[in-house]
Protein backbone atom coordinates (compact mmCIF):
# COMPACT_ATOMS: atom_id res chain seq x y z
CA UNK A 1 0.00 0.00 0.00
CA UNK A 2 1.20 3.50 -0.81
CA UNK A 3 0.89 5.85 2.17
CA UNK A 4 1.72 9.56 2.41
CA UNK A 5 2.30 11.22 5.78
CA UNK A 6 1.63 14.92 5.29
CA UNK A 7 3.78 16.60 7.93
CA UNK A 8 6.53 14.96 9.98
CA UNK A 9 5.96 16.37 13.45
CA UNK A 10 5.81 14.04 16.44
CA UNK A 11 2.69 12.07 15.44
CA UNK A 12 3.57 12.05 11.75
CA UNK A 13 7.08 10.81 12.46
CA UNK A 14 5.81 7.96 14.64
CA UNK A 15 3.28 6.91 12.02
CA UNK A 16 5.86 7.05 9.22
CA UNK A 17 8.33 5.00 11.24
CA UNK A 18 5.81 2.36 12.31
CA UNK A 19 4.19 1.98 8.88
CA UNK A 20 7.37 1.97 6.77
CA UNK A 21 8.36 -1.70 7.30
CA UNK A 22 5.02 -2.86 5.88
CA UNK A 23 4.15 -0.25 3.27
CA UNK A 24 5.58 2.14 0.70
CA UNK A 25 5.66 5.30 2.84
CA UNK A 26 6.60 8.85 1.91
CA UNK A 27 6.55 11.96 4.11
CA UNK A 28 5.70 15.40 2.74
CA UNK A 29 8.24 17.81 4.22
CA UNK A 30 10.52 20.49 2.80
CA UNK A 31 14.00 21.93 2.90
CA UNK A 32 16.41 21.00 5.66
CA UNK A 33 13.87 18.74 7.34
CA UNK A 34 13.52 16.65 4.17
CA UNK A 35 17.30 16.47 3.73
CA UNK A 36 17.83 15.27 7.31
CA UNK A 37 15.16 12.58 7.03
CA UNK A 38 16.59 11.42 3.71
CA UNK A 39 20.11 11.17 5.15
CA UNK A 40 19.40 9.96 8.70
CA UNK A 41 15.92 8.47 8.59
CA UNK A 42 13.38 8.83 11.41
CA UNK A 43 14.05 7.53 14.92
CA UNK A 44 11.63 6.66 17.74
CA UNK A 45 12.88 6.30 21.31
CA UNK A 46 11.01 5.42 24.47
CA UNK A 47 7.96 3.12 24.53
CA UNK A 48 9.10 1.82 21.12
CA UNK A 49 12.67 1.81 19.78
CA UNK A 50 12.64 1.89 16.00
CA UNK A 51 13.98 3.67 12.96
CA UNK A 52 12.94 3.90 9.31
CA UNK A 53 13.90 5.64 6.09
CA UNK A 54 10.70 6.82 4.36
CA UNK A 55 10.85 8.72 1.11
CA UNK A 56 10.70 12.51 1.11
CA UNK A 57 9.55 13.19 -2.45
CA UNK A 58 5.81 12.50 -2.79
CA UNK A 59 4.78 11.42 -6.26
CA UNK A 60 1.67 10.05 -7.91
CA UNK A 61 -1.46 8.85 -6.13
CA UNK A 62 -1.61 7.27 -2.66
CA UNK A 63 -3.99 4.78 -1.10
CA UNK A 64 -3.96 6.64 2.24
CA UNK A 65 -2.90 10.14 3.18
CA UNK A 66 -2.47 11.01 6.86
CA UNK A 67 -2.76 14.77 7.51
CA UNK A 68 -0.45 15.23 10.51
CA UNK A 69 0.41 18.91 10.29
CA UNK A 70 -0.41 21.39 13.03
CA UNK A 71 -4.16 22.04 13.15
CA UNK A 72 -3.82 25.58 11.80
CA UNK A 73 -2.07 24.24 8.67
CA UNK A 74 -4.81 21.75 7.76
CA UNK A 75 -6.43 23.94 5.12
CA UNK A 76 -3.16 24.48 3.25
CA UNK A 77 -2.20 20.83 3.71
CA UNK A 78 -5.54 19.65 2.33
CA UNK A 79 -5.07 21.75 -0.80
CA UNK A 80 -1.58 20.34 -1.31
CA UNK A 81 -2.65 16.77 -0.54
CA UNK A 82 -5.33 16.92 -3.22
CA UNK A 83 -2.63 16.60 -5.88
CA UNK A 84 -1.69 13.17 -4.47
CA UNK A 85 -5.19 11.79 -3.97
CA UNK A 86 -7.61 9.99 -6.23
CA UNK A 87 -11.20 8.85 -5.93
CA UNK A 88 -10.16 5.83 -3.84
CA UNK A 89 -7.68 7.64 -1.57
CA UNK A 90 -8.61 7.64 2.12
CA UNK A 91 -7.75 10.86 3.96
CA UNK A 92 -6.94 10.20 7.64
CA UNK A 93 -6.96 13.01 10.22
CA UNK A 94 -5.57 12.59 13.76
CA UNK A 95 -5.73 16.38 14.20
CA UNK A 96 -6.39 18.20 17.46
CA UNK A 97 -9.41 20.47 17.83
CA UNK A 98 -12.56 20.62 15.74
CA UNK A 99 -11.96 22.82 12.72
CA UNK A 100 -10.22 20.10 10.67
CA UNK A 101 -13.49 18.14 10.48
CA UNK A 102 -15.22 20.75 8.34
CA UNK A 103 -12.14 21.66 6.32
CA UNK A 104 -11.39 18.08 5.27
CA UNK A 105 -14.93 16.86 4.71
CA UNK A 106 -15.68 19.89 2.54
CA UNK A 107 -12.74 19.01 0.29
CA UNK A 108 -12.70 15.20 0.39
CA UNK A 109 -16.25 14.23 1.39
CA UNK A 110 -16.85 10.66 2.54
CA UNK A 111 -13.22 9.71 1.91
CA UNK A 112 -12.28 11.28 5.28
CA UNK A 113 -11.58 9.05 8.28
CA UNK A 114 -11.15 10.85 11.60
CA UNK A 115 -8.61 9.34 13.99
CA UNK A 116 -8.23 11.12 17.35
CA UNK A 117 -5.33 9.61 19.25
CA UNK A 118 -3.97 9.52 22.79
CA UNK A 119 -0.46 8.81 21.50
CA UNK A 120 2.09 10.61 23.69
CA UNK A 121 4.92 11.76 21.43
CA UNK A 122 7.36 14.66 21.52
CA UNK A 123 9.73 15.62 18.74
CA UNK A 124 13.21 16.15 20.22
CA UNK A 125 14.97 16.91 16.96
CA UNK A 126 14.27 17.03 13.25
CA UNK A 127 14.51 13.25 12.92
CA UNK A 128 14.01 11.96 16.48
CA UNK A 129 10.83 11.49 18.54
CA UNK A 130 10.40 10.46 22.16
CA UNK A 131 7.36 8.20 22.47
CA UNK A 132 6.01 8.15 26.04
CA UNK A 133 3.06 5.91 25.17
CA UNK A 134 1.50 4.52 22.01
CA UNK A 135 -1.94 5.16 23.46
CA UNK A 136 -5.05 4.32 21.44
CA UNK A 137 -6.12 5.72 18.11
CA UNK A 138 -9.88 5.70 17.52
CA UNK A 139 -10.97 5.77 13.89
CA UNK A 140 -14.32 6.37 12.29
CA UNK A 141 -16.08 7.78 9.27
CA UNK A 142 -18.68 10.53 9.51
CA UNK A 143 -20.30 9.55 6.22
CA UNK A 144 -20.23 6.77 3.71
CA UNK A 145 -18.89 3.24 3.98
CA UNK A 146 -17.49 2.34 7.44
CA UNK A 147 -15.18 -0.02 5.56
CA UNK A 148 -12.72 2.83 5.12
CA UNK A 149 -12.36 3.23 8.89
CA UNK A 150 -12.03 -0.52 9.35
CA UNK A 151 -9.26 -0.61 6.75
CA UNK A 152 -7.38 2.25 8.45
CA UNK A 153 -7.66 0.51 11.82
CA UNK A 154 -6.39 -2.75 10.31
CA UNK A 155 -3.38 -0.99 8.74
CA UNK A 156 -2.51 0.74 12.02
CA UNK A 157 -2.96 -2.36 14.19
CA UNK A 158 -0.83 -4.46 11.88
CA UNK A 159 1.95 -1.88 12.27
CA UNK A 160 1.71 -1.88 16.08
CA UNK A 161 -0.31 1.34 16.43
CA UNK A 162 -3.19 0.28 18.70
CA UNK A 163 -6.48 1.27 17.03
CA UNK A 164 -10.20 0.64 17.28
CA UNK A 165 -13.22 1.63 15.21
CA UNK A 166 -15.93 3.90 16.65
CA UNK A 167 -19.47 4.39 15.38
CA UNK A 168 -19.55 7.78 17.15
CA UNK A 169 -16.41 9.38 15.81
CA UNK A 170 -17.72 12.94 16.17
CA UNK A 171 -18.32 12.25 19.85
CA UNK A 172 -14.75 10.96 20.10
CA UNK A 173 -13.32 14.05 18.37
CA UNK A 174 -15.34 16.42 20.56
CA UNK A 175 -14.41 14.57 23.76
CA UNK A 176 -10.71 14.79 22.94
CA UNK A 177 -11.07 18.47 22.01
CA UNK A 178 -12.72 19.19 25.36
CA UNK A 179 -9.94 17.39 27.25
CA UNK A 180 -7.35 19.41 25.35
CA UNK A 181 -9.28 22.64 25.97
CA UNK A 182 -9.28 22.01 29.72
CA UNK A 183 -5.64 20.95 30.08
CA UNK A 184 -3.45 22.51 27.41
CA UNK A 185 -4.03 26.26 27.86
CA UNK A 186 -3.86 26.09 31.67
CA UNK A 187 -0.70 23.98 31.69
CA UNK A 188 0.81 26.34 29.12
CA UNK A 189 -0.05 29.54 30.99
CA UNK A 190 1.21 28.08 34.28
CA UNK A 191 4.27 26.56 32.60
CA UNK A 192 3.77 23.19 34.27
CA UNK A 193 3.36 19.50 33.37
CA UNK A 194 -0.23 18.28 33.13
CA UNK A 195 -0.30 16.59 36.54
CA UNK A 196 0.40 19.81 38.42
CA UNK A 197 -3.09 21.03 37.47
CA UNK A 198 -4.52 18.42 39.84
CA UNK A 199 -2.50 19.89 42.71
CA UNK A 200 -3.42 23.55 42.19
CA UNK A 201 -7.07 24.02 43.13
CA UNK A 202 -7.57 27.38 41.39
CA UNK A 203 -6.33 25.94 38.09
CA UNK A 204 -8.43 22.80 38.52
CA UNK A 205 -11.50 24.94 39.18
CA UNK A 206 -10.93 26.89 35.96
CA UNK A 207 -10.53 23.61 34.07
CA UNK A 208 -13.87 22.40 35.44
CA UNK A 209 -15.62 25.61 34.33
CA UNK A 210 -14.06 25.35 30.86
CA UNK A 211 -15.26 21.74 30.68
CA UNK A 212 -18.80 22.64 31.70
CA UNK A 213 -19.02 25.28 28.96
CA UNK A 214 -17.63 22.93 26.31
CA UNK A 215 -20.03 20.14 27.27
CA UNK A 216 -22.92 22.62 26.99
CA UNK A 217 -21.71 23.58 23.51
CA UNK A 218 -21.62 19.92 22.48
CA UNK A 219 -25.13 19.38 23.82
CA UNK A 220 -26.41 22.43 21.95
CA UNK A 221 -25.00 20.95 18.72
CA UNK A 222 -26.56 17.55 19.35
CA UNK A 223 -23.18 15.87 19.84
CA UNK A 224 -23.23 12.74 22.00
CA UNK A 225 -19.96 12.70 23.93
CA UNK A 226 -18.24 9.40 24.63
CA UNK A 227 -17.90 9.98 28.39
CA UNK A 228 -20.80 10.46 30.78
CA UNK A 229 -18.72 12.50 33.24
CA UNK A 230 -16.32 14.37 31.01
CA UNK A 231 -14.53 16.25 33.79
CA UNK A 232 -13.71 12.99 35.58
CA UNK A 233 -12.13 11.89 32.31
CA UNK A 234 -10.20 15.19 32.12
CA UNK A 235 -8.76 14.50 35.57
CA UNK A 236 -7.91 10.92 34.57
CA UNK A 237 -5.96 12.27 31.60
CA UNK A 238 -4.15 14.73 33.89
CA UNK A 239 -3.11 11.75 36.06
CA UNK A 240 -2.12 9.45 33.22
CA UNK A 241 -0.04 12.21 31.55
CA UNK A 242 1.21 13.63 34.85
CA UNK A 243 4.80 14.19 33.67
CA UNK A 244 3.90 15.34 30.18
CA UNK A 245 4.54 18.89 29.06
CA UNK A 246 1.77 19.29 26.52
CA UNK A 247 2.48 20.30 22.94
CA UNK A 248 0.90 23.72 23.51
CA UNK A 249 3.35 24.41 26.33
CA UNK A 250 6.23 23.22 24.15
CA UNK A 251 5.08 25.61 21.42
CA UNK A 252 4.91 28.55 23.85
CA UNK A 253 8.38 27.78 25.20
CA UNK A 254 9.78 27.56 21.66
CA UNK A 255 8.10 30.80 20.55
CA UNK A 256 5.83 28.99 18.08
CA UNK A 257 2.18 29.52 17.30
CA UNK A 258 -0.10 27.19 19.26
CA UNK A 259 -3.30 25.39 18.26
CA UNK A 260 -5.42 27.47 20.66
CA UNK A 261 -7.58 28.87 17.81
CA UNK A 262 -8.48 25.36 16.67
CA UNK A 263 -9.20 24.07 20.20
CA UNK A 264 -10.68 26.63 22.62
CA UNK A 265 -11.24 29.16 19.86
CA UNK A 266 -13.35 26.78 17.81
CA UNK A 267 -15.29 25.72 20.90
CA UNK A 268 -16.03 29.39 21.56
CA UNK A 269 -17.18 30.01 17.99
CA UNK A 270 -19.47 26.98 17.99
CA UNK A 271 -20.80 27.55 21.49
CA UNK A 272 -21.56 31.23 21.02
CA UNK A 273 -23.20 30.52 17.66
CA UNK A 274 -25.57 28.26 19.62
CA UNK A 275 -26.21 30.84 22.39
CA UNK A 276 -23.98 29.12 24.94
CA UNK A 277 -21.95 31.35 27.26
CA UNK A 278 -18.27 30.52 26.69
CA UNK A 279 -16.63 33.10 28.97
CA UNK A 280 -13.93 30.83 30.46
CA UNK A 281 -12.93 29.31 27.14
CA UNK A 282 -12.90 32.78 25.55
CA UNK A 283 -10.63 34.01 28.36
CA UNK A 284 -8.22 31.09 27.87
CA UNK A 285 -8.24 31.70 24.11
CA UNK A 286 -7.48 35.40 24.67
CA UNK A 287 -4.68 34.74 27.19
CA UNK A 288 -2.94 32.15 25.00
CA UNK A 289 -3.02 34.42 21.97
CA UNK A 290 -1.56 37.17 24.15
CA UNK A 291 1.17 34.81 25.32
CA UNK A 292 2.00 34.20 21.66
CA UNK A 293 2.00 37.93 20.98
CA UNK A 294 -1.13 37.76 18.81
CA UNK A 295 -4.24 39.87 19.17
CA UNK A 296 -7.70 38.37 19.04
CA UNK A 297 -9.35 38.24 15.60
CA UNK A 298 -10.96 41.59 14.76
CA UNK A 299 -13.86 39.91 13.00
CA UNK A 300 -16.04 37.07 14.18
CA UNK A 301 -15.05 33.89 12.35
CA UNK A 302 -17.86 31.54 11.37
CA UNK A 303 -17.64 28.04 12.85
CA UNK A 304 -17.22 25.03 10.61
Amino acid sequence: MRILIFGAGAIGSVLATMLSPLHDVDVAVRGEHARRILEEGLIIRGAVERSAHPGTEPRGRYDMIFITTKAYDVEQASRSAEAFSGDETTIVSPQNGLRHVGVLTERFGDRVVLSPTTMGATRIGQVEVRLAAMGTTVVGSMHGDPGRAEKVAAVLNEAGVRSEVSDNIIGEVWTKAIVNACINPLASLAGVPNGVLLERRPLLAIAELACSEAVAAATACGVVLTRHDVFSWVKDVMRSTRENRCSMLQDIEAGRRTEIDEINGELVRIGEANDVRMDVNRSLWTLLRAAEGRQMPSERIEST
